[in-house]
């Protein structure tokens, strides 16, 4: 009975990752770069290099990198202590059922990610290939990548393994070339945009680059972690190195050609016949990843197989690629840079002060149905991007964690109260 269970749930979408089951580095940290290293992070990066000169973009980039390193680590520790996926630890911060709410917004998050990634596949083809139209294509690439994603971790570390020192490769290809056409460093560093957006905004662009990875990806791949070590060293290198270098890549191309989108800036390159092939495996193992960690999110309120789950999720990204997310690439990365933040600040206040002596058994009586306290820390965070000082995604997570910590104390004296009350009515 245990054998046919572990092969029905082999991915642990319902329990903790067993000590017998965890990764090496190498198997982690592939899989994790693989989510960063992705062709969606240089669109970013092209939206920003046309909104701003190159020094500012830097320090823009400097604050959001740090930003998803701190909610990125609090989130591995937490998966590293408890072995569970996103969905899980939602019930921890939001109760049994108020976790429900917030794994089915970040799903809707990851089928946009998704979408967009269904559609890129189809408009590279279309550049290369104009013969080749984009919907069709992208149909065709959206029941592949479901496909794969079906297989699990083992797949996507394969994939990993083979996209990412391609992307890299020709990545500084494009740079150097972008850097020549400027004139050198010099030139790069002396281009001024015609409209260039805020320093804030700029911000908000980095961050949402890779929010919804840094809260909800993270926990999904990094309870199969060994120890902090493994944790925090493979998060600095996807925050810190990987994220901001897809970002300077796509940024230093749209300086250079004027095309904020990195198709285009491949065509105009030389480099997307080359890089076709490089360029949609990379899609494809981000893509796959948010099918992965979308179905993981999904079991946390339909308990159904993972596969089912994960056949919903591709359809559901499939047709938003079909009736044109893509469109909205930057509303899309402006919300989740509104709204993901605060959620982050929730997670880190639980983890250092309602369960900083260790996380119950989810299991137990311990989780509350709803915690309300968490969704009003949440809401008053998220509240804080329309206070016009400071840098509003920094002072969302500190509201939301401030909040959410008065809120755990406050329920930690309620629940000692009611213990010593318990006691007396035995002793009396």
């Amino acid at each position: 009975m245990e054998k046919r269970e572990n092969v029905k749930d082999s991915e642990f979408t319902q329990t903790s990752v067993p000590a017998s089951q965890k990764k090496s580095f190498w198997e982690i940290c592939v899989v994790w770069i693989g989510y960063v290293f992705v062709v969606t992070g240089m669109q970013v990066g092209g939206t920003m290099g046309i909104s701003t000169d190159f020094a500012t973009l830097l320090k823009a980039l400097a604050v959001g990198s740090i930003v998803l390193l701190i909610l990125g680590s609090f989130m591995g520790l937490i998966a590293l202590k408890t072995g569970n996926t996103f969905g899980m630890l939602c019930r921890y911060a939001f109760g049994k059922y108020g976790s429900q709410v917030i794994s089915l917004m970040i799903v809707v998050t990851l089928i946009g990610w998704f979408s967009v990634d269904t559609y890129m596949i189809g408009q590279a083809s279309n550049a290369l290939f104009p013969a080749l139209p984009i919907i069709p294509i992208a149909i065709i690439a959206g029941i592949g990548m479901t496909a794969t994603a079906l297989f699990g971790m083992k797949w996507m570390s394969k994939l990993s393994d083979i996209a990412v020192p391609l992307v890299l490769i020709f990545g500084i290809i494009s740079i150097v070339l972008s850097v020549k056409s400027t004139g050198g460093l010099t030139g790069l560093f002396a281009i001024q945009p015609e409209n260039p957006a805020s320093f804030n905004t700029l911000v908000s662009l980095s961050i949402g680059s890779f929010v919804c990875g840094a809260v909800s990806f993270t926990p999904d791949v990094l309870r199969f972690a060994k120890n902090k070590k493994q944790t925090l060293i493979i998060m600095f290198l996807a925050m810190i190195i990987a994220n901001p270098l897809m970002i300077i890549l796509g940024a230093v191309g749209a300086i250079a050609t004027g095309y904020s989108d990195i198709t285009f800036v491949l065509a105009a390159q030389g480099l997307l016949a080359p890089a076709f092939i490089v360029m949609i495996l990379n899609i494809w193992s981000t893509a796959q990843g948010c099918v992965y960690s979308g179905s993981l999110s999904l079991g946390n309120t339909f308990k159904v197989n993972r596969k089912v789950l994960v056949i919903g999720f591709g359809l559901a990204g499939t047709i938003g690629a079909i009736i044109g997310f893509y469109n909205y690439f930057g509303t899309f990365i402006n919300f989740l840079a509104t709204t993901i933040p605060a959620l982050g600040g929730v997670f880190i206040a639980d983890y250092l002060v309602k369960y900083r002596k260790g996380y119950p058994s989810l299991e137990g009586n311990e989780i509350p149905a709803v915690n309300w306290g968490a969704f009003i820390a949440w809401g008053l965070g998220i509240a804080t991007n329309y206070v016009g000082f400071g840098i509003t995604q920094v002072n969302c997570i500190i509201v939301a964690a401030a909040i959410e910590a008065v809120f755990a104390v406050i329920s930690a004296k309620r629940a000692n109260t009611k213990k010593a009350a318990a006691v007396e009515i035995q002793h009396a």
